[in-house]
């Protein structure tokens, strides 16, 4: 296991937070408590290869604004 400390921009944190309060709220009974940081844990762990790819090619295709239009297949 790789362990890594990461900023977070507080608007993303506060995303997370939220969710764990809201999933706190809907599963009263948790025990322990879903914490914020258990919640970018998973989130992190759920990507493999392809899916890390095909994200920051559209991402720097946007920044970028290279020749050929991001693959979109509701605009195809």
């Amino acid at each position: 296991m790789i362990t890594l400390n990461l900023q977070l921009p507080e608007p993303v944190a506060a995303e997370f937070y939220a969710a764990a309060d809201q999933l706190n709220a809907r599963f009263s009974g948790a025990n322990p408590k879903i914490e914020a940081k258990s919640l970018m844990a998973f989130a992190l762990a759920r990507h493999e290869c392809a899916d890390i790819c095909a994200q920051f090619d559209l991402a720097l295709r946007l920044v970028q604004g290279a020749p050929e239009q991001p693959f979109n297949p509701v605009l195809k």
